[in-house]
């Protein structure tokens, strides 16, 4: 259960910034502002919105949310509090994530960030298990892995000179 949700000032700015600019940025600020809100208002992690298919070791209890077009929200949970540290696109998070490589930036920065109680911790309500809607599902995600045999079947279809396929 999450108590609190905890903005970096940095966040809060770029995130205005982008509102302002064209499509993508706009888009996946829109969006960002979303999982803040549903996340104080008490939404699991995991229903607030999508995450990177990607799980990155850079950081203990990172969690990236996906915003489409190549942008991310890039948050941190500890114990009963999220931290929202970062949103860019894909590389700019990767530089951040690459500079603050197992440094905890939550506790590191000394920036004053915006506070939210979660609406749900102080009502004593659980959370709920399930998620109550589902946004979009792509394609992909309706369709079976595909399994290293197959792949080797494709594959070798194309290949003029394919002799072992390992089985």
């Amino acid at each position: 259960m999450i108590f609190h949700v905890r903005v970096h000032p940095k966040v809060e700015k770029e995130i205005q910034q982008m509102v302002l600019l064209a499509n993508a940025p706009s888009i996946a600020a829109k969006r960002a502002d979303d999982i803040i809100r549903q996340l104080a208002n008490g939404t699991s992690m995991t229903c607030a919105g999508r995450f990177s298919i990607i799980r990155d070791a850079r950081l203990r209890n990172l969690y990236k949310f996906n915003l489409g077009k190549g942008y991310r929200l890039i948050t941190i949970k500890e114990h009963h509090d999220v931290y929202i540290l970062f949103i860019g696109d894909h590389d700019q998070c990767d530089r951040w994530l690459d500079a603050n490589r197992k440094k905890n930036p939550h506790k590191r920065d000394g920036a004053v960030m915006t506070v939210y109680a979660v609406e749900a911790a102080q009502s004593g309500i659980e959370q709920e298990t399930t998620c109550p809607q589902v946004d979009s599902i792509d394609e992909a995600d309706l369709l079976p892995p595909v399994s290293q045999k197959d792949l080797r079947q494709v594959f070798c279809a194309f290949a003029s000179d394919c002799h072992g396929t390992g089985e």
